[in-house]
């Protein structure tokens, strides 16, 4: 429900996104717009990774919980990646506020 609650398209999504200042990194299961979204409002949930498709969650009790992502959600993940949305991207920096384009692993 709380991903339905998005919109009902990958626009309003993203509008509600950015009206609550969720803004994440492009490629980035843990820390794209979405994913935070879910930390921040499903009060139960320590992780959360969303993929193009589906999204996993991880309760306070260690439950995983794995959801398909609406249509509309699933089309603005897929969107978000290929730069559609400018506004809710931000990018990595060093200690020095430098971007940081080629993270070691």
């Amino acid at each position: 429900m709380v991903l339905n609650a998005l919109g009902d398209n990958a626009e309003d999504v993203a509008h509600l996104l950015e009206y609550g200042g969720w803004r994440g990194l492009q490629h980035n299961l843990d820390a794209c717009p979405v994913a935070l979204y879910l930390r921040t409002v499903v009060t139960d949930v320590t992780e959360a990774q969303v993929g193009r498709k589906r999204a996993k969650v991880r309760t306070t009790d260690g439950t995983d919980v794995i959801v398909y992502l609406p249509p509309a959600v699933a089309g603005f993940v897929v969107a978000f990646d290929v730069g559609a949305y400018p506004r809710l991207i931000t990018t990595m920096t060093d200690d020095n506020g430098d971007v940081i384009d080629d993270l070691e692993r």
